[in-house]
């Protein structure tokens, strides 16, 4: 890797550490998917009211898995730091390109990778408490619930967004 900056560098190192822990959740989530909770994770997220996570921590616990749910809660605070700081760091690397509207993507990248950072923090320490607690809330619940939409559009537009930049940008190297 000779020749990059220290962003390049960051970028690299976070964005991939960040995908390699979501490969890490997504392997663990099929151990928690239960009858209550199909989707495992995913449907932990979308419970909007306590009686729902009560329902899903109650046969997490049931199936002994519990623990393992709060470590991929765990896992999940990692990853959103270092994806989201490998995404944003992607996109400022992208802002100092020049053509094919790389400059505009790489702002765009910037904008969702805060904007994934902050919902989905709020979404899944909203769960962490819960899930602690082995209590459900309402109220977070809710906020979980009602952030999950928007950290997705967020999610997908850093990542479809980076690869897209990523490619652009080779495409522009080979043809100067």
């Amino acid at each position: 890797m000779n020749g990059e900056s220290q962003t390049e560098r960051g970028f690299w190192r976070c964005w991939l550490a960040g995908l390699m822990l979501f490969a890490v959740m997504i392997a663990l989530n099929p151990s928690i998917s239960n009858s209550v909770a199909p989707m495992g994770i995913s449907d932990h997220q979308a419970a909007a009211t306590a009686a729902r996570v009560d329902a899903i921590q109650s046969a997490w616990r049931a199936d002994g898995v519990l623990w393992l749910a709060r470590l991929s809660m765990a896992i999940d605070l990692v990853f959103i730091g270092l994806y989201s700081r490998g995404a944003w760091l992607g996109g400022k690397m992208m802002r100092g390109e020049n053509g094919q509207g790389l400059g505009r993507l790489g702002g765009a990248i910037m904008v969702a990778a805060l904007l994934f950072c902050i919902t989905d923090y709020v979404e899944t320490v909203s769960q962490f408490i819960q899930i602690m607690q082995y209590r459900g809330s309402d109220m977070l619940a809710g906020l979980a619930a009602t952030v999950r939409p928007v950290k997705t559009i967020a999610f997908i537009t850093t990542f479809v967004g980076l690869l897209a930049a990523l490619l652009l940008r080779r495409m522009a190297r080979r043809g100067a």
